[in-house]
């Protein structure tokens, strides 16, 4: 072999070399721009965040009337339903002021010279409906104000509604029935001021005996509250904690960029760190109107402006509520948990598979992380 061509090989061994490195150089480089842009698409067509949180319906419970309590009747974090006795106040004070009161209107029906034996039941009567009326309303508002978010079904709006429109029905019977009692009374005892005031003061004196006893406002359990017997209750102020069962959902902040074709109804997958390796499918509720941004400027002041680093500006984020139909997930949610949401905003079966695929990858990392 000569020298010439000794030299020849190693130039076309040295193009080869070159060559396998510019290819695998643009190989790289074209994996790379094709990774960025299905990052772009996907995070358009199957928007995904781990800016999430287990939200619940969680209800202060407070005595409406004051004294020791003679006993509790649930353990923390235990399972009640609806109605439920769970703290009994001491109700002697309450039961004498009942008597006292019977006795004050006896008393004064007697003065007027009736017989008030119907106008005592009719009374009984609207103050159990007023009390029940009361109770309605409470949740009422609650369950309502979940339907509004679509966390909770249409047909449990209905039946909601209908439990109000039952409750004031029955305290408009009652107040009937009780004006007929009074009129049966006659003209005198029907205007008379003296049974008026005692009939007022017998009704407060029952809404305070009903009172002593605190319930469960929903099928729910109670949670965060160290109390025991003989402590003191005092009206106005928080004794226990209850979280609504079923009442919830889960709220994940989105970027504001990767939201254009999120819209309610859409089908998503939800991995909770509660339960790794697992996920649960659910649908879009709600897509909130706005955020809160900086600090409320007080008046007097100037308006304050907040900061930015860097040549980007920082992302917003905004909620989006979903709501998980698994009996399953429900019973494993736990309110501050937090949890990797992905959303299907269409039929696009590539984007849908690689987004499958991610979400059951993340919720595996559940164990380690």
């Amino acid at each position: 072999m000569t020298e010439n061509t000794q030299k020849q090989e190693t130039k076309e061994l040295g193009q080869k070399k070159g060559n396998k490195v510019k290819t695998t150089t643009n190989t790289l480089l074209a994996l790379t721009a094709l990774s960025i842009l299905t990052c772009i698409f996907a995070d358009r067509i199957v928007p995904t965040t781990d800016n999430v949180r287990v939200e619940g319906n969680v209800i202060s419970l407070i005595p409406q009337v004051s004294g020791q309590v003679s006993s509790i009747q649930v353990q923390a974090n235990s399972e009640v339903k609806k109605g439920d006795a769970l703290v009994q106040i001491t109700p002697i004070d309450y039961q004498i002021a009942v008597k006292k009161a019977e006795t004050k209107l006896e008393m004064a029906g007697q003065q007027v010279g009736a017989q008030m034996a119907g106008v005592l039941s009719a009374q009984a009567q609207l103050t159990n409906a007023l009390v029940s009326q009361e109770n309605a309303k409470r949740q009422g508002q609650r369950v309502l104000a979940m339907a509004e978010k679509g966390v909770v079904s249409k047909s449990d709006a209905d039946k909601t509604r209908a439990a109000l429109d039952k409750a004031d029905a029955d305290v408009l019977n009652a107040k009937a029935n009780l004006e007929k009692a009074q009129t049966q009374v006659g003209a005198a005892g029907e205007d008379n001021a003296q049974i008026q005031a005692a009939l007022l003061e017998l009704q407060q004196a029952q809404l305070n005996l009903e009172r002593t006893m605190l319930r469960a406002p929903s099928d729910g359990a109670v949670t965060n509250f160290n109390l025991s017997e003989g402590a003191y209750a005092s009206a106005g102020s928080p004794l226990m904690t209850f979280v609504e069962k079923n009442g919830f959902w889960i709220e994940a902040f989105f970027r504001e960029n990767s939201m254009g074709h999120i819209k309610p109804g859409d089908k998503v997958e939800v991995a909770l760190d509660y339960a790794p390796g697992e996920t649960f499918e659910g649908t879009i509720s709600s897509v909130d109107l706005g955020v809160a941004w900086g600090t409320n400027n007080q008046p007097g002041t100037l308006a304050s402006v907040k900061n930015q680093n860097g040549w980007l500006r920082d992302t917003q984020r905004m909620p989006v509520s979903i709501k998980l139909e698994n009996e399953e997930a429900m019973q494993m949610m736990r309110i501050g948990g937090q949890a990797d949401v992905i959303v299907y905003t269409g039929d696009n079966t590539l984007f849908n598979l690689l987004g499958k695929a991610w979400i059951n990858l993340v919720s595996w990392f559940s164990y380690v992380r």
